[in-house]
């Protein structure tokens, strides 16, 4: 078969791979666009303070942000500092004179004493001390108080969890609000001690958004996580995810929930002093409307220097309702993602798309017979794992990379010519390059599509592979094409040329970019550059989805002008920077917790804008060109 027919039948397993992806994509947004249900609640130690300051009592204020929109109350599993004005902590020397005579012989040397005068509160404390400290608890009775003895310090004691404030969670519920429990891990975790904890939650299980974990352990973890999955999955409720907090086994337990799981964003209680409403509010619409984040923990900035903390907190509440509606989100009882359809028909095509790209890149850089030998290799094995079902999650993780990797060099490398091309014929390979790119794009896009992905469980593997991998491809790519056989002779040449003082200006240089560049690559970025924060503020509020800064700052801009220029190794800087824009549109892709249309016109904007951003660029370049021309200074 010659090399034009076989190419002809690798393009169309690339479009028969893309029609699959579209099936997949499909589903993906109807269940993305489904789930449009979030949750607004409100932390009740916060609560509780604004009430005490205000004048009012709990219920009240939370009739107040209930009519803002807040309809959930988070309630942390107590520590005795929660309790201090309803308990207070004696040590045994000082107990002895608290208790009466009776009960006086009975203290132990070297015990902590709570002492409470609610009966209700006594049994509740008694409980969870008994199920969490070693060596259970001693009862004393006195005068209208009951004390409860424990064999540790006080210091010892201020983070055990102490059960959850069943009066006024019962408040809340009567008001019409949902109910965010946050339990704490301990010491000692067991079968038993994991039912008794969590069998106080079955009174609200109706009324329960998901079970939070505190702490950055489960409780229970890893001996006792099948009995925490079983007792959650008795309770009816799914089990929250907190975005940017890392908890051991919490992945685990969503896996054995069937992936129960609805993803959470709060700020902290000491972040939210350092910032404003205004970023606070874009940082939450964002977590929702971006990231589909469905409960929203709200915190508000309780700074002693305030006016008016209820009505300032009310109004940031109305203010995030309303730009949530604007979004075309409900606020109501969130609900996890319904199970995504899933064929390993669509996937093994998708795959066959992959592969016949590697083919057709392996061959444009010039290793037509190594490519096609690797493609039937990676057919039979591709083949294999599907049919059988073999590691297919992982082998899916490894497709995605490929298309990754394989389609933005591909994209570039076929638009790459060293004759320089007229504005209008740079435009349309511009929007050609970007297409071929956006086919990878697409396949990563529905072939990790699962639940797993979409609540972040799993992610996209191979993110500095992905960024790095297609430039080195390229480089080598052009050298090839340029020089041919000189190659090496030429890559010699280089490397044994005299050392300048502006050789080294630029390595330092390039290394810099580099080393930003890859470490803006990764699922967490750095900090941010000057002004950056503004200028994603701006474009958000502007363009609904902000593009990414290295598309139409940097890749749309120096691809275009490329082209223009045509390919010297002189410009070849110009032609890897024009490569990140193509690297960073197939990546945009690859975080499935970000719904598909979100990306898909973040990912619009980034093109027309840096199209427009990149006429601006070769204009003011040609005029240059033209300028050094007439002064005989341009290098040709």
């Amino acid at each position: 078969m010659s090399r034009w027919h076989y190419q002809r039948v690798l393009w169309a397993l690339i479009i028969i791979a893309a029609l699959s992806a579209g099936v997949v994509i499909t589903n993906r947004v109807r269940l993305e666009e489904a789930n449009r249900t979030v949750t607004l609640a409100v932390d009740f130690q916060q609560v509780q303070k604004i009430a005490r300051w205000s004048g009012l009592t709990t219920g009240e204020v939370l009739q107040r942000f209930k009519q803002r929109g807040i309809n959930a109350v988070l309630f942390k599993e107590q520590t005795i500092d929660d309790l201090k004005q309803q308990v207070w902590l004696q040590p045994a020397d000082q107990a002895v004179v608290s208790l009466p005579a009776s009960e006086r012989g009975r203290v132990r040397p070297g015990y902590t004493y709570l002492f409470t005068g609610d009966a209700s509160l006594a049994a509740r404390l008694a409980l969870h001390l008994q199920n969490k400290i070693p060596g259970g608890v001693q009862v004393l009775a006195g005068d209208g108080f009951t004390a409860l003895g424990v064999p540790l310090s006080p210091e010892e004691l201020k983070d055990v969890g102490l059960g959850f404030p069943e009066k006024e969670m019962a408040v809340a519920r009567d008001a019409g609000l949902l109910i965010v429990p946050q339990v704490r891990s301990w010491y000692g975790v067991n079968a038993n001690s994991l039912a008794a904890v969590l069998k106080s939650l079955e009174a609200y299980r109706d009324d329960i958004v998901a079970l939070l974990f505190n702490d950055k352990r489960l409780p229970g973890y890893p001996l006792y996580l099948s009995d925490l999955a079983a007792l959650v999955e008795e309770l009816q409720v799914p089990v929250g995810l907190i975005e940017f907090f890392p908890q051991q086994g919490l992945n685990q337990l969503a896996l054995l929930l069937d992936k129960k799981v609805v993803r959470v964003h709060s700020i902290g209680s000491d972040e939210i002093m350092s910032l404003t409403p205004a970023a606070a509010l874009e940082r939450l619409e964002l977590a929702a409307r971006e990231r589909n984040n469905r409960l929203l923990i709200v915190r508000f900035n309780l700074a002693p220097a305030s006016n008016d903390w209820l009505n300032d907190s009310l109004a940031f509440v109305g203010k995030f309702r309303t730009a949530l509606m604007n979004d075309g989100l409900v606020i109501g009882h969130a609900v996890p993602f319904a199970p995504l359809p899933f064929s390993r028909l669509w996937i093994y095509l998708i795959g066959l798309g992959v592969l016949a790209a590697g083919v057709l890149l392996l061959a444009a850089v010039g290793l037509s017979g190594a490519g096609v030998l690797l493609g039937l290799l990676g057919l039979g094995a591709w083949t294999g794992v599907v049919g059988l079902n073999i590691q297919l999650l992982f082998m899916r993780k490894v497709m995605a990379l490929g298309a990754a990797v394989v389609f933005p060099a591909l994209a570039v490398i076929t638009a790459m010519s060293p004759s320089p091309r007229s504005l209008k014929a740079a435009l349309a390979v511009t929007l050609r390059t970007t297409l071929i790119s956006f086919l990878g794009a697409l396949y990563i896009a529905a072939i990790l599509a699962d639940n797993t992905f979409i609540l972040k469980i799993n992610e996209f593997s191979g993110v500095k592979v992905a960024f790095v991998a297609p430039l080195l491809i390229f480089t080598a790519a052009a050298i090839l094409r340029q020089e041919g056989e000189k190659a090496g002779a030429t890559i010699r040449g280089w490397l044994d040329a005299n050392l300048t003082v502006k050789l080294v200006l630029l390595a330092a240089v390039v290394a810099v970019g580099g080393l930003l560049y890859l470490s803006r690559s990764g699922n967490e970025g750095v900090g941010l550059l000057p002004l950056e924060g503004q200028m994603r503020s701006f474009l958000t509020d502007v363009l609904f989805a902000r593009p990414r800064t290295k598309e139409f700052l940097l890749g749309y801009p120096f691809l275009l002008l490329s082209l223009s220029l045509g390919y010297r190794h002189r410009f070849l800087l110009f032609w890897l920077l024009g490569l990140v824009g193509q690297i960073s549109l197939v990546n945009t892709f690859s975080h499935i917790h970000i719904p598909f249309l979100i990306s898909l016109l973040r990912t619009f904007n980034g093109l027309w804008l840096g199209l427009f951003l990149g006429l601006v660029l070769v204009t003011a370049v040609n005029s240059l060109r033209a300028y050094l021309r007439r002064k005989e200074a341009w290098p040709g």
